[in-house]
């Protein structure tokens, strides 16, 4: 996770005109792409100081592989 974590504002101010986020944005706040469901919650508890979870990891199916 980075030393610098965005204010839930700060995610907001960021969302590019289609409504998402950029991969290199989301690096910057340690956020894998494509960003798991609950990122945003689990950016602001860190932002409050809240010890949660780490993020579910995202395996691709092994059906896309082939």
């Amino acid at each position: 996770m980075p030393s610098y974590v965005p204010s839930p504002d700060e995610v907001t101010a960021a969302m590019t005109e289609n409504g998402g986020w950029t991969k290199k944005q989301l690096a910057e706040w340690g956020i894998p792409f494509p960003p798991p469901p609950g990122w945003r919650r689990h950016l602001e508890a860190k932002w409050r100081g809240e010890d949660g979870a780490d993020l579910p990891r995202q395996e691709p199916d092994q059906d896309a592989l082939f």
